[in-house]
């Protein structure tokens, strides 16, 4: 159940962070672009209105001029359908519309029909009679036969309004003998295009929001896919399971989720294997601690109970004497161990003659290479050489390694050691014959705990700690340490020491 809280609670995060970033995305750039597009859409129409409201007034000049031109039997009737024609283009157009003299006094509106019928001029009209139009845009007009423009019309109309006017009888040898205004209230004609403007650009962008919702959605999920897999493992990682891997597949998936499942996999082989270890080493260690503990025991209580008798006691003694140091060589790497992992090992330096370190070594395996009739070839060509570290440490080295070959060299076998000083550095060199270290295990001897093939009876009291001690030993002292093998020929150790070198 709190795996499945954990998954909802993921994709609802995920996907909520997701379409609020990308609605406030979307909602700013509409907004900037409805800005830019309704500037440029408004300038436009503006321009429209203006020219239509010009083409009313020509249209009202034309028929203007057939009304002078009218025969005088004519007269009314033209006048008439003058009128007539003036409030079906008012209406039309939301627009008032009339005739004034040059001088900017309204002689004709949409008010003098009144049921079809012609009343006689436009003073009677309460609207129009009280329209005075400025002189100074009347001289404008006379001089420049048009006007196209927006405003108030002098102060006569009290909000913004689109002004088109044309001079009637307008030419360069004629006098002018009328002027056609048609005049607009700016909202009147503007309100049903916001409003239409409004409608598709609201129904745009909850389109676009909609279908931007369900591509989020779509991508969150296509996200939380491996991010709920990662979870999956380190929740399994938590409880001690690291079997679990995540499943990869670079064609189709996000690179970089790629590589982190690819390092998440990584992580946990590496954890699967040191706990593997880590188990190993328990039991190794266990097992070491018990059996010497269980002998020296045993021979103990059959000194004190007189069950060993006094003439076989002190070879039964040192028995437990080899198991009281084996025991403390064990004590010692674990401490070794932990003061490594801890970053407390110290150097003690001095200058000391590693050749007599190494034969004396030799010397201390004396029995055990007798017993085994192990070859020893190199020592007598080592020459002496005087370095400056930890001597304790790199006796230590050392004696691993040799022990190890010992243990590892068949009957009748052979040990190789030499030595060499390259620049500031000296390298030794120790190859026993035997076995060798199986492919698969080589690039893990230096592991702390890892042990090589367990069938291998000969390295049954290692703990698996020795080469890893070995190796941050010698890199404690900016050193470096290598192995080569060729299975069932020989395995060599290769150490290079950078200390300085002091050659005698």
């Amino acid at each position: 159940m709190a795996v499945k809280f954990e998954k909802r609670r993921l994709r609802s995060s995920i996907f909520i962070r997701y379409l609020a970033f990308f609605f406030a995305v979307e909602i700013l750039s509409f907004s900037a672009f409805s800005i830019v597009l309704s500037s440029y859409v408004t300038e436009t129409w503006e321009e429209k209105q203006k020219q239509k409201l010009y083409d009313y007034t020509i249209n009202i000049e034309q028929i203007y001029r057939d009304y002078l031109n009218a025969d005088d039997s004519d007269k009314n009737i033209e006048l008439q359908q003058l009128c007539q024609a003036i409030e079906n283009v008012s209406d039309t157009s939301e627009a008032d519309i009339y005739i004034t003299d040059t001088k900017g006094k309204v002689m004709y509106c949409r008010h003098m029909v009144s049921d079809d019928t012609l009343r006689d001029n436009a003073e009677d009209c309460p609207e129009h009679s009280l329209i005075q139009i400025p002189g100074e845009i009347t001289t404008s007009l006379l001089v420049e036969g048009i006007m196209v423009t927006s405003g108030n019309l002098g102060g006569i109309y009290d909000e913004e309004c689109f002004i088109a006017a044309s001079v009637s009888g307008y030419t360069f040898d004629a006098q002018a003998d009328a002027i056609v205004f048609a005049v607009q209230p700016v909202e009147i004609g503007f309100e049903p295009y916001r409003a239409n403007y409004t409608k598709i650009y609201t129904l745009v962008a909850i389109g676009f929001l909609a279908v931007t919702g369900v591509i989020i959605y779509i991508l969150s999920l296509y996200l939380i896919k491996p991010l709920r897999e990662m979870s999956e493992a380190t929740t399994k990682y938590s409880k001690g399971d690291f079997s679990y891997r995540i499943k990869r597949n670079p064609r189709n998936s996000v690179k970089e989720f790629d590589d982190l499942a690819a390092a998440i996999n990584s992580m946990a082989e590496n954890l699967e294997q040191l706990e593997n270890s880590r188990a190993n080493f328990v039991a190794n260690v266990s097992h070491e601690l018990k059996t010497p503990m269980t002998t020296i025991g045993g021979f103990i209580d059959g000194i004190l109970d007189g069950t060993i008798e006094n003439e076989n006691r002190d070879y039964y003694l040192q028995i437990v004497s080899d198991e009281v140091k084996r025991l403390s060589r064990l004590v010692v790497s674990m401490l070794n161990m932990s003061k490594m992992e801890a970053g407390e090992m110290r150097l003690n330096p001095e200058s000391f003659n590693l050749t007599d370190q190494i034969i004396s070594i030799f010397i201390s395996f004396e029995q055990k290479i007798t017993d085994k009739n192990i070859s020893i070839k190199g020592l007598e060509y080592l020459s002496n050489v005087f370095i400056e570290a930890d001597t304790d440490m790199i006796k230590q080295v050392f004696y691993n390694l040799i022990d190890n070959a010992v243990k590892f060299t068949q009957p009748g076998g052979e040990i190789a050691v030499s030595m060499s000083i390259k620049e500031n550095d000296v390298i030794f060199y120790i190859r026993n014959t035997g076995k060798g270290i199986k492919n698969e295990d080589i690039d893990h001897i230096f592991e702390r705990f890892y042990k090589g093939d367990k069938s291998r009876s000969l390295d049954a009291k290692s703990a698996g700690l020795g080469l890893f001690i070995v190796k941050n030993i010698v890199e404690l002292h900016n050193g470096e340490i290598s192995v080569c093998n060729i299975d069932d020929k020989y395995t060599q150790f290769t150490v290079k020491l950078k200390s300085k070198l002091l050659e005698n």
